[in-house]
């Protein structure tokens, strides 16, 4: 009886250990499918944030100063990779509808703009470099290539003369230039910054100068592998 009890032990510590070692291989087996590589899918990424713009354009040196005004515009979009501290302005674009109305004496003349202004990546991908110090993206390079383009209306007596657009429907751009942008200051969460006014540009046709100041809100993040263009 007591031989029986014995093998009949045995049996149960074989069974037993059989079943740890199980357990122990299964396990096994789950860690390296979590630490193995997996291709391109393991390698280190970075994040791309999407962020929604409002802008305030303030315009000024227009003819007989009827024209300047700060005009709120939008929406806009911003694409932003970051990399530790390094960040990457991958994208930018603005969409700006402004009317002015100016009465000079007996004259009332009404100029709207439809354009859209964006920035040009380099062949990396990349339209400005800056650095994220706290909660503030300082930009180390301009912003690429910035340039606007769209129509403009002009209806009054002013129209053509010193310096206001032709009567009707015209188109308008501005080429490509360089931009050095303000830094981009972000809430505790990074869910949304602001950049103070920034001069973007002067033109003569029409006459006046631009500035802008930005708002934005964080709509969408990714993770994406490292870009391989450096």
């Amino acid at each position: 009886m007591r031989r029986e009890q014995a093998v009949g032990g045995i049996a149960d510590a074989s069974q037993n250990t059989m079943h740890s070692a199980r357990i122990t291989a299964v396990a096994l087996v789950a860690l390296a499918l979590v630490v193995a590589p997996r291709g391109r899918a393991e390698e280190p990424c970075s994040w791309v944030v999407d962020y929604t713009m409002n802008e305030d354009l303030s315009i000024t040196n227009t003819p007989m100063g009827e024209g300047n005004g700060t005009y709120p515009t939008g929406p806009g979009k911003v694409v932003l990779r970051f990399e530790g501290q390094r960040v990457q302005m991958l994208s930018y674009s603005m969409q700006e509808h402004v009317r002015m109305k100016a009465h000079t004496l007996a004259w009332t003349t009404t100029v709207t703009s439809e354009t859209v202004t964006a920035a040009t990546p380099d062949p990396c991908g990349v339209a400005a470099e800056g650095v994220l110090e706290g909660n503030t993206i300082r930009w180390t390079t301009p912003v690429r290539g910035v340039h606007t383009d769209g129509v403009i209306t002009c209806s009054g007596s002013l129209c053509g003369k010193f310096g206001s657009p032709a009567p009707g429907r015209s188109e308008f751009h501005v080429p490509a230039n360089p931009v050095r942008y303000s830094p981009f200051v972000f809430s505790p969460d990074r869910e949304t910054f602001t950049m103070q006014k920034t001069h973007v540009i002067d033109t003569t046709m029409p006459k006046q100068s631009s500035s802008v100041s930005l708002a934005g809100r964080e709509t969408g993040r990714t993770c994406r592998q490292a870009p391989a263009c450096k």
